[in-house]
């Protein structure tokens, strides 16, 4: 009897070992499934990797520059329309008038200006002279070249711009590097 009551303890035992057994090994296979997900994860990574090899960082540093340099230029360009709303507000409180009377030589190179700085050119300088500009404006056609400088991504730009009747017709600049081959 004495057998037989060991023989069940051991196989009472043996039975909870295998189920201690059991449960421990699906604990492991929980486990294991969640690292399966590291494989799943590696191939998504080696996927951006590709896909980051394709980007031309060069390209990038140059599209952010133009992006900065448009902001610069706008901040100016904002600059310069808030203090002309100032001086015009100025004017017009001490005048009395409602709007200052522009001059057309100023009205034309403020246009030439807004133009250039919408083609993003910067630091625009119209070198014809205002006697120049009013002989042209004084043309009864009207049509003439005015000479500008400009900085266009940090290269010097020389040309001329067309005008036609009063209006900008056609802007022709070239950087100086291109100029020389």
């Amino acid at each position: 009897m004495m057998l037989e009551s060991l023989a069940v303890i051991l196989l009472v035992a043996t039975t909870i070992l295998v189920w201690v057994l059991v449960q421990r090994q699906r604990v492991v296979e929980d486990r294991l499934t969640r690292l399966d997900r590291l494989d799943e994860i590696r191939t998504l990574l080696a996927r951006i990797a590709e896909s980051g090899g394709d980007l031309d960082l060069r390209r990038l540093e140059h599209v952010l520059i133009d992006i900065r340099e448009g902001q610069r230029r706008l901040e100016q360009r904002l600059l310069q329309l808030a203090e002309s709303a100032s001086t015009s507000f100025q004017e017009e409180s001490s005048s009395g008038a409602r709007e200052p009377e522009r001059s057309p030589i100023t009205s034309l190179t403020e246009r030439i200006t807004n133009r250039l700085l919408a083609m993003g050119y910067e630091r625009i300088q119209i070198l014809s002279s205002t006697e120049e500009i009013a002989r042209l404006l004084d043309q009864e056609e009207g049509d003439g070249d005015l000479l500008v400088q400009a900085r266009r991504a940090g290269a010097t730009c020389k040309g001329r711009v067309a005008v036609k009747g009063g209006v900008i017709a056609g802007v022709e600049l070239k950087s100086a590097h291109s100029m020389f081959p």
